[in-house]
Order: C-alpha cells, then structure tokens, then sequence
C-alpha cells in the first residue's frame, strides 16, 4: 500500500478509502481494552478517517477550481466561434462548458451523483442554443447561449 506521504495527487476515491478504514478501525478499537492498546488503535483510526476526508475535500477543491477554468476556456471558445463565424468552433466551446459545469456540480456537492438543476430560463436559453447548433443558425445559437448564462449568472450556476 502507498503511503499517503507518496501520493502527488489528491483523490476522492483514495480518501474515501482512508476514512472508511478509519471508521473501521475505530470500530475494532471500541472492542479492545485500553490495556491492550485500545486507546491507540482508536487514536490512530480517528486519524485515518481525518486524513481521509481531508484528502477528499482537496481532491473536490482542486476539481472544482480545473472545471471553472475549463467552463472559462469553453466559453471564450464559444465566442471565438461565433466571432470567427465558425459554428463547429462554437458548438466544441459549448459541449466543454457544458461538460465543466457537471464536474463543477460533482466537486462541490457532498453527493455521489450530483446532477446540476438548471432553471426553466437557463433550460430555455440551452434549447434555443442547440436549435441554432441543429439548423446552423449561428446568431440563434449565440442568442441562446447569451440567455442561458444570464440566467446561470443569477442562479448561481
């Protein structure tokens, strides 16, 4: 087994493991005399599982912060397309903002399958998006990505 001092990387799952064998380890530890060393077994499964979430919440902060610059980096792709008249170019910008708003919901939520819950605005704004994507209206698209993240600006999306 690694050792966490070794790890370059945060990791969810990684994390989860160490504050699930925390758990576990207090577990046996409430079983066992403090003269057989009971107090210590609990001691060190407290640790464990503290490591463990800590490692979970700089994995999810660190997800967090990579889907925020790739919503930035899709969006100003969207625009490039839309300025450039390359629809191909704005459709790319949006399917990657799209997709960093998800991992965006998975890492700041406390749920295993955090799905993001747009409003009826930002639903109506996405819809009018991929119309104009379907029949090549690049204004209609544009127009629909504008209203969707107006919208997203005042949920907080």
């Amino acid at each position: 087994m690694v050792s966490q001092d070794e790890r370059r990387e945060p990791s969810q799952v990684t994390g989860q493991l160490y504050s699930a064998a925390g758990a576990a380890q207090q577990a046996v530890a409430s079983m066992i005399p403090s003269s057989l060393g009971g107090d210590a077994i609990l001691q060190s499964g407290q640790e464990l599982s503290k490591s463990g979430q800590a490692e979970v919440d700089e994995a999810k902060g660190k997800k967090a912060v990579e889907a925020t610059i790739d919503s930035g980096v899709g969006k100003a792709k969207s625009a490039l397309g839309y300025l450039t008249s390359d629809q191909e170019q704005q459709s790319q910008g949006n399917k990657e903002s799209e997709k960093a708003q998800w991992d965006y919901k998975q890492a700041t939520s406390d749920s295993i399958a955090a799905i993001p819950v747009p409003s009826k605005e930002v639903l109506q704004g996405k819809i009018e998006s991929v119309q104009g994507m379907v029949m090549g209206d690049q204004h209609k698209q544009m127009e629909g990505n504008k209203k969707a993240e107006k919208a997203a600006w005042t949920d907080g999306v």
